[in-house]
């Protein structure tokens, strides 16, 4: 027991460590200190589960962030892109090319947009999509978050969270899993009882138009009563 306290503690210190060097420049508006105070809840959360830390800022703008992990110069293998409001955070797009990571990393950035969100519910989301990448590893998703070109997906009142998997994307190698969060509206968790909006599981994509069919001709359904003849009685 004594050796496992000591070496919680030599954790927490390095963690703290870690933080206290993270330098972050002084908030412009309100969305600079509700990430600065995301990411710390989200660091606490990756400590529980034995990950790393996000203790890197690449780009921190008015209306957008760039942050990575691990104390990586270039975020080779986590990507974590934020927009914000003026009022707080709006947006993560996270990417990781290890779905053991992602699946950690994914669920305590999810748990954290949320007081309604359990981790576990988190967790649970996440390793579902994490399971179908690892069944078919070859075989690429993307869900539609509803946003146009020039528009963002709009706020609610609880998170929502959409995947994505792009298999060996830049020809590396590298399959690169995607979670887009959009955060609750800034003041919508007054109350702290949200229900979590929960991701319906990915499914392939049907297409009928065109001359191809990409279902395996599925379509064609296969009806057990017959189709009265024109000229038939039943048809009368």
């Amino acid at each position: 027991m004594k050796k496992l306290a000591a070496l919680l503690l030599t954790v927490l210190m390095l963690t703290a460590s870690a933080l206290a060097d993270m330098y972050w420049p002084d908030p412009d508006h309100k969305g600079h200190a509700a990430l600065r105070q995301y990411v710390e809840l989200v660091n606490e959360t990756l400590l529980t589960l034995g990950e790393g830390q996000i203790d890197m800022i690449y780009e921190h703008y008015s209306a957008f962030a760039s942050l990575g992990m691990d104390g990586a110069d270039v975020p080779e293998h986590i990507e974590m892109h934020f927009t914000l409001s003026q009022e707080g955070v709006y947006m993560l797009v996270l990417r990781v090319d290890d779905p053991a990571r992602f699946a950690n990393i994914a669920a305590a950035s999810i748990h954290r947009s949320s007081s309604g969100v359990t981790l576990e519910q988190a967790q649970a989301l996440v390793d579902g999509y994490v399971a179908k990448v690892q069944s078919d590893p070859t075989t690429s998703f993307e869900e539609d978050t509803g946003a146009s070109d020039d528009s963002l997906p709009l706020q609610g009142a609880q998170p929502r969270a959409y995947f994505a998997y792009s298999p060996n994307q830049y020809m590396d190698g590298s399959n690169w899993l995607q979670l887009t969060l959009i955060f609750p509206r800034p003041g919508s968790e007054a109350s702290g009882f949200l229900a979590p909006t929960v991701t319906a599981a990915p499914t392939e994509d049907v297409e009928y138009e065109g001359y191809f069919a990409e279902d395996d001709y599925t379509h064609f359904e296969v009806f057990v009563t017959a189709t009265p003849e024109p000229d038939s009685a039943a048809m009368e």
